[in-house]
């Protein structure tokens, strides 16, 4: 049965945990959880270019210029020149897209606190480590 299938079971509860997080980033800000991702990035990473936010935040070019222009038109991020490429773009959080990214790194923090209430301390642990182990040996294997 296709249930049994670990990609599916990480995509399903990927899924309920992203419309969980999406509903509480929504109400406060009108962004989603990739906006948000995107946001925190250039926030922690001034004058990061736009194909370094896609690989990080695995996100298609395509959907992250649409991400971008919203933010950029919300006043959350600015673009320039960056400073050892001319070639190339640099993006850094507006001091309203700080306050944002900020803000919303508090309330996901706590979101993820209290969606994962249902596992113990080890669970949790156990989890990381588990996601972790699966993650490297992919990035390895590629």
């Amino acid at each position: 049965m296709y249930s049994d299938f670990l990609t599916f079971r990480l995509d399903q509860t990927s899924a309920l945990l992203m419309e969980r997080a999406n509903a509480v980033y929504r109400e406060r800000w009108d962004l989603d959880v990739r906006a948000m991702r995107v946001l925190r990035l250039i926030r922690g990473e001034p004058g990061i270019t736009p194909k370094a936010v896609s690989q990080r935040a695995l996100i298609e070019k395509t959907l992250l210029s649409k991400t971008l222009a919203e933010l950029e038109s919300r006043g959350l991020i600015g673009r320039g020149t960056h400073a050892s490429d001319r070639r190339s773009v640099a993006l850094r959080a507006t001091p309203e897209g700080v306050k944002v990214a900020n803000a919303s790194e508090k309330a996901g923090s706590k979101l993820e606190s209290e969606l994962a209430a249902v596992l113990t301390d080890r669970e949790r642990e156990t989890l990381d480590a588990l996601l972790a182990k699966l993650a490297q040996s992919l990035i390895e294997g590629a």
